[in-house]
């Protein structure tokens, strides 16, 4: 437990023409003395459809300014869908320095929260979290140079014996020998899936969000307050014990504070 603040920030896709970079940097340096605890909540980077190592060396100011705030200020980073490919880096110094999480847990007056990114939430409509997060590190991989980050995965889901295929036939237990495979094994249910993980945010169906949120609590985080980000839509619902943390994209600028009295959803 702390007596300090916890600011909650997600989804600022730095790496893409829309991320508010400049206001980020600005609110960075202006988080106040009152701040114990900065929690970065997913999608700080945006490595879909781009060389994570070319979007580390664009925004290596902010990084360099996020590692100075220790250790004034603890700073946690729980990977999203679109920075997924940060776990690979726990060894590192970038890693050890970062605090990479999958998830977090902190309490504050109280009460105890969950941090996650929130595609943990919108895997239920894609098969199991392993399936989707393998989906997002590929992704993660496609690179500058790929056109259409769809095809790249499409092509070596049609490659066969050792491709993404074989994982997720394995993912559902299913033989890749089979000759009556199950429905969501086929391909144009894998590639309908891959369909529905490359839309933004506001071209998703977003009503049963909040419905799987709360399925998750009951599931897996009974009695905590769960935060997530990933749809980019801020909301606090206390009697729900849910919060979303919205977005730094598109001239959005959401964040969350959380004391000994509670959440509060603010824009910067």
């Amino acid at each position: 437990m702390t007596n300090g603040k916890c600011i909650v920030v997600s989804d600022v896709h730095l790496g893409i023409e829309y991320s508010n970079r400049s206001k980020f940097i600005d609110f960075i340096d202006n988080l106040g003395d009152d701040v114990d605890h900065l929690v970065l909540l997913g999608d700080i980077l945006e490595f879909w459809r781009r060389d994570p190592v070319g979007v580390l060396l664009e925004n290596i100011d902010i990084i360099q300014k996020l590692m100075s705030l220790e250790p004034e200020i603890k700073v946690s980073y729980v990977i999203g869908n679109h920075d997924f490919h940060l776990i690979r880096f726990p060894q590192s110094y970038f890693g050890a320095r970062f605090d990479l999480k999958r998830d977090l847990s902190l309490e504050y007056g109280g009460t105890k929260y969950r941090f996650i990114h929130g595609h943990q939430i919108e895997n239920k409509q894609f098969g199991t979290l392993e399936t989707y997060e393998t989906f997002a590190d590929a992704l993660c991989m496609a690179g500058d140079d790929v056109g259409n980050a769809a095809d790249m995965i499409w092509e070596k889901i049609g490659e066969g014996g050792g491709g993404i295929l074989d994982m997720i036939r394995n993912f559902l237990g299913i033989s890749m020998y089979s000759s009556k495979p199950r429905p969501k094994a086929t391909l144009p249910w894998i590639r309908e899936r891959i369909g529905e993980i490359l839309l933004e945010p506001e071209e998703r169906i977003m009503e049963k969000y909040e419905e799987h949120a709360i399925e998750l609590v009951n599931e897996k985080y009974n009695g905590e307050f769960l935060i997530y980000g990933h749809s980019h839509e801020p909301y606090v619902k206390t009697e729900k014990n849910l919060a979303n943390t919205g977005s730094w994209v598109k001239g959005s600028s959401d964040y969350l504070e959380i004391d000994e009295h509670g959440v509060v959803l603010k824009s910067y």
